[in-house]
């Protein structure tokens, strides 16, 4: 990973937000732009919080609110999320069967959203840590990022890594999901249950929001949407299996950026 001069975190939706910057103008100015990316995050979490009782997406559920009484973005977010439904193959769904959650969705995007500040500062290298999920300039700078082993619980820094991989250039996306941290939630809308397809799932792109709503769709929907994943050119590593003797059976796309195994 690059020497950064700069790092901040900040805490929206229930998680730490990381941001290293290598070279910003100044720490003033960087400081600024963390503090614009986290009202960005603030904003987003306060309009498609499921947690937040008066959220306006916890109000869209309840009844109380229709999608054209909501921030107009809730209508961005929700036709996103019958985009990917479809180029998915109803591998990401939104549609739970008494409620909306984008939630596999609005992460990447509030990040994506959020860090438009970092490029109006000029010439920065800059990266964001998201619970799993990486976002980083991709001017210059190549970072050089752990893919987290799936047994450890809580935050991974300095645990052994099951990958490590460079970001820069075309991929300047990385999204992880599973069933490591938090047991079966990701739900498979086939079966209405929790998906059990893949232990982990990471995935590298061009952009957050793809990266993360991939993710979450192939851990639900499996080899069908893997499929779909690597026909509309995304990179892709997934975990099959853990053995007892600490290794993992895996497989990734003929693309994949690891530096270990190339």
């Amino acid at each position: 990973m690059s020497l950064a001069t700069y790092a901040s975190t900040v805490h929206a939706m229930g998680m730490p937000f990381t941001v290293q910057m290598s070279l910003p103008p100044s720490d003033q100015a960087a400081a600024e732009a963390v503090k614009a990316f986290h009202d960005e995050l603030l904003w987003a979490d306060q309009v498609f919080s499921l947690f937040i009782e008066d959220s306006q997406l916890s109000r869209l559920n309840r009844g109380e609110l229709a999608v054209d009484e909501c921030e107009p973005e809730m209508l961005e977010i929700l036709q996103a999320c019958e985009w990917y439904r479809s180029a998915t193959h109803g591998g990401f769904d939104a549609r739970r069967p008494d409620h909306l959650d984008p939630s596999g969705l609005v992460k990447g995007w509030a990040v994506a959203r959020g860090a438009q500040a970092f490029d109006r500062m000029g010439p920065a290298a800059w990266m964001v840590g998201a619970a799993g999920d990486i976002l980083v300039s991709g001017e210059g700078t190549e970072w050089q990022l752990g893919i987290a082993d799936p047994r450890v619980q809580g935050d991974p820094t300095g645990t052994p890594v099951v990958d490590v991989i460079s970001l820069g250039g075309k991929f300047r996306a990385l999204a992880t999901s599973g069933i490591a941290q938090h047991g079966l939630h990701i739900w498979d809308p086939k079966t209405g249950e929790g998906a059990q397809h893949y232990i982990q799932v990471s995935v590298v792109g061009p952009d957050l929001v793809s990266a993360d709503a991939w993710a979450t769709a192939i851990a639900a929907g499996g080899e069908e949407t893997l499929s779909a994943a690597l026909d509309e050119g995304l990179e892709v590593l997934v975990i099959t299996k853990a053995h007892d003797d600490g290794t993992f059976a895996a497989e990734s796309s003929a693309g994949w950026p690891s530096v270990l195994h190339h």
